[in-house]
């Protein structure tokens, strides 16, 4: 096969083989393991491979050759940036919701995707059965285009498919920051979700393709002689996004993100949406404060570490958005941190009685609840505006 090795090749096709042998990987783990996030992450992944492969190949002599193999330049679907935002949006989906599944509701998001991808067919029937032989002229690359073998590389379908890509990158982003809000209306421990993997393949992606729209318009300013070259460093630079996301990924299993019923604001309202609501039209049930003061002080369910506001709920015979509403005006706090300040409290009482003296300071806070030394750090500091031990030295005999 042709492949002339140079130094924008030979720089494009390490990243090219790590995107093929990460998709193959992702691919079989996810039909294993039967999840379809590592499917959607290896889709993902291809997308921008194949993107890579069009300028490696390019480089490596395909273009300029003016035979099939720069027919195959023309034809095949280079262009996978219209196909990037909705993938990105269908990952998110698929890793906070454990219920996610594709129906009908999502075919919209797919229609502008299917269109490109059809008219690379389309462009190949028409201008292979009506036009070729093409006029071996340096419009029709000597012979090997016809006049619809651009189109999807038109100004306006490039326009098009970049403010897709942003629409689907603004969307997943509201997503995650509901997520997030989701997740300390409903769950007392939230250190051991893995946000960082969210939000940064969510930063990855959106830088790759933000440099690309830089390099469009740097193209426009630059001679066309110097385009290709200019443009190779975008591409370089989707290489290197490749062996994160790819890397990463890879490793995501060990990533513990909650996907429990988080339900989108395009769908029919979720348990933070319900609250939202329960919030603006019910005055703060005083009774049912008293019997959650008394609840927490005798029982106290806080020394559950997965305790979340639906089991709460259930404790008190009340619903989630009445509880969360009363957590929220009555307390001031959202449930994370309601419930992370009763176990605090457990913990300094645990140490005014000594119990230091018998056991580490990270074995008090698991007993007294937490689940993790970053989340009991963390919640200690909110709170007294100090570390355990700055508090424990003015508070605790030894």
């Amino acid at each position: 096969m042709l492949f002339y090795f140079n130094f924008y090749s030979s720089l494009l096709l390490p990243a090219f083989f790590q995107g093929l042998i990460m998709t193959l990987i992702l691919f079989i783990r996810g039909v294993r393991d039967e999840r379809l996030s590592d499917k959607l992450l290896a889709f993902l992944i291809l997308l921008c491979t194949i993107k890579v492969a069009f300028w490696m190949l390019g480089f490596a002599g395909w273009y300029d050759t003016h035979d099939a193999y720069t027919s195959f330049m023309f034809y095949f679907p280079f262009e996978t940036t219209i196909w990037i935002g909705p993938t990105l949006y269908f990952y998110f989906l698929s890793l906070t919701d454990a219920d996610f599944k594709f129906s009908a509701k999502h075919l919209p998001h797919l229609i502008l995707p299917l269109v490109f991808f059809s008219l690379c067919w389309i462009k190949l029937a028409v201008d292979f059965a009506i036009f070729f032989p093409f006029p071996k002229e340096e419009y029709n690359q000597y012979g090997t285009k016809g006049p619809w073998a651009d189109i999807l590389r038109s100004t306006p379908a490039q326009i098009i498919s970049y403010l897709s890509f942003f629409y689907y990158l603004f969307l997943t982003r509201k997503l995650y920051t509901n997520y997030r809000k989701y997740i300390s209306e409903n769950f007392s421990t939230t250190d051991i979700i893995e946000f960082e993997w969210i939000r940064n393949i969510l930063y990855a992606v959106g830088a790759a393709i933000v440099i690309f729209v830089v390099f469009e318009i740097l193209g426009i300013l630059i001679p066309a002689t110097n385009r290709y070259t200019i443009d190779w460093y975008a591409y370089f630079c989707m290489g290197i996004i490749i062996f994160y996301i790819s890397i990463s990924g890879l490793l995501s299993v060990n990533r513990n993100i909650y996907r429990l019923h988080f339900i989108p604001e395009s769908d029919p309202p979720s348990t933070l949406a319900m609250t939202e609501v329960a919030n603006k039209s019910q005055p703060v049930d005083e009774s049912l404060r008293a019997l959650l003061l008394e609840h927490l002080a005798i029982n106290k369910p806080y020394l559950e570490p997965e305790l979340s506001l639906n089991d709460l709920a259930k404790q008190l015979t009340t619903t989630p958005a009445v509880l969360s509403k009363l957590i929220n005006e009555g307390f001031g706090l959202n449930f994370n941190d309601f419930i992370n300040e009763y176990r605090i409290r457990e913990l300094m009482a645990k140490l005014k009685l000594g119990e230091h003296r018998n056991q580490t300071l990270l074995g008090i806070a698991l007993d007294s609840g937490f689940n993790s030394k970053a989340t009991f750090n963390r919640s200690f500091k909110k709170l007294t505006s100090m570390s355990p031990k700055e508090w424990m030295a003015q508070n605790v005999s030894n």
